[in-house]
Order: C-alpha cells, then structure tokens, then sequence
C-alpha cells in the first residue's frame, strides 16, 4: 500500500529501484513496545527489561524468527514509478500487517501521496494485490474511491517491496470520532457505498473495509487502504482484515471473502461508531446484548439493521451494500432533523460519495485507530488486533 534506497549511494532507472538518499530503516517515528509482535506467531517481541528499552529488531523468543519493526524506506529516499515519475520519502505514515506505508512527494508537482505496501511480510503469495487488480486500480476513477496513480518497486531493507502511489486525501478517519450520534454513523457509512459497490461492479472486494479506512473530508467520505483488494472469486490468496470485522465465512473452514462479508463489514462499521463494545474480542463476531447498550435499546430499527447484516450466515444478509443501504437510509430517516458533524458531505437525502476528486491514504496527521489494526489471515484465518495506529500484530495461524 514501496520503493527504497538500498544505503550504499546506488541509483537507478525508472524500474524504481533506489535512487539516492539515506539506508531504509533508520528514521521514522519508533513503535512502542507494546505493538510489537511476531509476524509469524504473534508473540510480543521487542519488549524493554530492568529499565532498559526493548531492540526494535531480533529474534523472537517463542518462535525464533527475525522481527524488524522499523520502516524499510529512510526519509528522503527518492524512488521511482513505473510511469516515470519520481517520489521522495517524506515520513512513515502507518505500520500495519503487510508493513509500512509512507508519505511522500511527488517531484514533478510537489503534490504529496502516499505509498502504500501491496505485498505482506512474506512476499507476493502472502497477500500481494495480483497484477490484473492493480491494473483495474489504476484505471478507476471513482468518487469517494481513493485514487491510484502509479506502481513503485525497490529495494526495501529485506528485499524486494512493490508499492501502490495513492493521492493524499485531508481529513480523519471515522475511528478517530466514535462513538458517535447514529444519524452521524449512518450518514458515514452510507457515504461509502458507492464507492463499496462500484468496486463490486468492477468485480473487485475491498476486503478490509472498517472505521480507520473510511476517511471524513471537506467533501465527504472517502474509502481508503486499497492494499487488500482481491477479485470477488479469488478463494485462494491470504486474506488481510481487521479485526472486529472479520466476517464468520473468512475463519478457517469458510468460502472466504465476498459481497456478503462487505455488508457484514458495513453492518460492524456502523454498530463500533455507535456504540462502546468489545468488539475486538468477546464481540468481535457478535453484537452485544442490546439492553446493556442504551443507543441500541432506544432504537430496535437500528438492531434489526445490524443483525441483519452481521448475521452469521451470510445468506440471511442483505443480498448487497445496495440493498443494506435501502435499509439503512429507512433507519435513518428516523433521524429526520439530525445532521452529521462537519465535513460529512450528507443531508438525509444524500448518501453518495463526496462528488469531488478521488484521494488516498489518511489525512496529515489522522492515523488508524489503536484499536482497529490490520490483522492477517493465511488462507482466510485472520489473527490478533492491533495496541497501536503504527503497528499490527498479524500473521497466519501455523
């Protein structure tokens, strides 16, 4: 969702290899102990004793593999995409399951971006976006969709990283205000389906659609983090979400992910944003009690809305994010003389996308929320949440 400078002064051409600046992994903001964990078990790593500070990279403990949790591009690397632009390095941006995403700009405009990791730890066959999914990417254009622009490859610290260049979109992710009024949550939610659906049109998956990659601008809502895109019959790549809105079906044993997981995503978006839940892990395949919840108690329409599309069978969903979106604006016209906050770009008869230009990444200075890290799934078993907005415990179950 990366290209590097490989520390020894090299450049290169236009194949985005380095290109000049510092070594990768020696700056960037460091991650806190407490979001340190193994890629391969997601046993904590890195952590500090008697006072001292824990290594930032080692050996696991518990299972003996090679941890590194710094970023793999330094700041200022310069590094170049395959349409011939080039990108300097400005900042690490987030830390998630598939590694770190960065900042930068572009040379040719000084417009900034974001690079944004395609391949996981492991490489290409643990979740990379396939080539024709990039391509497909690269040719949208969609409203509310973030847009992306170019394909970088480098040299990152421990091989080969291919990168995808998105715009750069102001504002805040969802999570960054929850809970929040149900009109609010709705209206943001129902924002993204247009972007959500022309995706399935294209017969793509986001695949790791949550409040931290719903992003709330001057325009509205856009739709961010396309790192997870999958084609909607692909049954066989590994599978990154995040958790608390996994669906059922995507656990070991399931079909994987599909239309009726990104309602179930949709419906989980909604019900985090409204209410205070553990919806990591005593609920994170399930609704809580609502007589215990008082936004949920007072509203049975808003239930019957998240029941429906957080059903444990995804044939008893709503049939698409169109359909969940019917019931959704009933349940929303309840809240006729509601608003949603600033920079919502929603009034209760509008609920598409933000009409302006397409962006990327997460605002300057908006990050994911701790709570909703990016987790991984070999094969469909999605693993561990995340402590920190840098950083996600997340790896395949052996």
């Amino acid at each position: 969702m990366e290209t590097a400078h490989d520390g020894c002064g090299r450049r290169s051409g236009q194949d985005g290899r380095s290109m000049g600046g510092p070594g990768p992994g020696t700056t960037g903001p460091p991650v806190p102990e407490q979001a340190r964990f193994c890629a391969r078990c997601d046993g904590p790593v890195g952590r500090g004793r008697g006072g001292r500070p824990g290594p930032e990279r080692g050996t696991c403990p518990w299972c003996g593999a090679a941890y590194d949790v710094r970023p793999d591009l330094a700041v200022d690397a310069l590094v170049a995409g395959r349409t011939g632009e080039r990108y300097r390095v400005r900042a690490p941006l987030a830390r998630g399951a598939r590694g770190w995403s960065y900042t930068a700009t572009r040379t040719s405009d000084g417009a900034l971006v974001v690079l944004g990791r395609l391949e996981g730890p492991d490489g290409p066959a643990a979740g990379a976006l396939a080539v024709e999914e990039t391509e497909v990417l690269l040719a949208l254009d969609v409203p509310g969709l973030v847009h992306a622009r170019d394909v970088v490859r480098a040299d990152g610290r421990d091989g080969p990283v291919r990168l995808l260049v998105l715009d750069h979109v102001p504002g805040e992710p969802l999570s960054a205000h929850r809970p929040c009024p149900p009109a609010e949550a709705l209206d943001a939610v129902l924002g993204a389906v247009a972007p959500v659906a022309a995706l399935h049109r294209h017969g793509l998956l986001h695949a790791d659609l949550n409040p931290s990659n719903l992003l709330r601008g001057p325009g509205g809502i856009t739709v961010l983090d396309l790192g997870s895109v999958r084609r909607v019959e692909d049954r066989h790549s590994d599978v990154w979400a995040t958790t608390g809105f996994v669906a059922p079906e995507i656990h070991p044993g399931g079909p994987g992910p599909s239309v009726a997981s990104e309602v179930f995503a949709l419906g989980r978006t909604v019900a985090v944003l409204v209410a205070e839940f553990d919806h990591l892990r005593n609920h994170a395949l399930r609704l809580p009690d609502p007589a215990a919840v008082p936004v949920l108690r007072d509203d049975p329409d808003l239930v019957a809305l998240l029941v429906r599309a957080t059903d444990a069978d995804p044939a008893r969903r709503h049939r698409s994010v169109e359909a969940f979106a019917e019931e959704a604006r009933r349940v929303r016209a309840r809240y006729e003389g509601s608003r949603a906050g600033p920079g919502s770009g929603h009034d209760i008869d509008r609920y598409t996308a933000r009409p302006g230009d397409c962006g990327v990444g997460v605002g300057v200075g908006a990050g994911a929320d701790p709570e909703d890290g990016p987790t991984r799934g070999g094969g469909g078993r999605p693993v561990g949440a995340a402590r920190d907005p840098r950083d996600a415990r997340g790896a395949a179950i052996p």
